[in-house]
């Protein structure tokens, strides 16, 4: 048994699903300790950002948000994943070829204790996150990749490909999309930076991180400026300056 208890979030849009998981690894996995139950994949994932997880439990397939939207949202808040399914046969397929754990449901005693015991083996070793981010390369097409953005409402489900520039306002962030709407996120833009793909977009300031694909111009100067394709002039720092110039030499 682990020194340490696993922490444990399970996520299945099935309320029975997470009812007889919870009450099973209570029953015959006493080093895992359950955190919380999400029945609601936008929540858990609002959840798992904040205060993350040692193992999660995720159905493949949930209603607006399925499991690889969801990964695809964690970025990079690794954790040691589970998928349970009861049919999902492409998907299956996937993760058996990453070598990645699964359940199939109705899920069995024997089968989930030596799912995580595997975990208790692996603990602490490295690999399970790059099978997990080719996993997500070959369920999520790059191009339409979406991103979770907590608003005041709640969370909103965003293309990247949306995003023209991201720029700082205090506490908040203002994403401006390419079609000329706003989404005011309630996070940091450090914060937002993180979860955006380093390939897709690029910090040109300390108060903007732009698109680069968005990038129709670089004017010079001390630090310069960026002309984007709606038009828009964003100042760059001189400490962004040589950044900026190497990822656009590179496209």
């Amino acid at each position: 048994m682990s020194a340490h208890p696993i922490r444990a979030v399970l996520v299945d849009d099935e309320e029975h699903c997470t009812v007889t998981l919870r009450w099973m690894l209570e029953k015959y996995c006493p080093q895992v300790r359950v955190e919380a139950v999400f029945n609601e994949p936008t929540e858990a994932l609002k959840h798992l950002k904040e205060h993350g997880t040692d193992l999660l439990f995720l159905d493949i397939q949930m209603p607006v948000m399925n499991a690889f939207d969801l990964l695809q949202g964690l970025g990079d808040h690794a954790c040691h994943v589970i998928f349970t399914t009861a049919y999902d046969e492409f998907a299956m397929k996937a993760i058996k070829h990453n070598a990645l754990d699964y359940l199939l449901k109705p899920v069995e005693k024997g089968e989930l204790i030596s799912a995580v015991a595997k975990v208790e083996q692996t603990a602490g070793r490295g690999g399970g996150q790059d099978r997990l981010g080719e996993l997500l390369r070959q369920m999520v097409p790059q191009r339409a990749a979406r991103i979770a953005i907590p608003t005041r409402e709640g969370l909103e489900m965003l293309a990247l490909d949306r995003i023209a520039f991201a720029t700082a306002d205090d506490n908040y962030t203002v994403l401006q999309l390419t079609d000329g709407g706003r989404v005011l996120v309630s996070r940091t833009l450090k914060d937002v930076e993180r979860d955006l793909p380093a390939d897709r977009f690029v910090r040109i300031h300390l108060s903007h991180v732009v698109a680069i694909d968005r990038v129709v111009r670089y004017v010079r100067g001390a630090g310069g400026y960026v002309v984007l394709a709606g038009g828009e002039e964003l100042p760059v720092s001189r400490s962004r300056k040589e950044e900026l110039l190497r990822v656009l030499g590179a496209r």
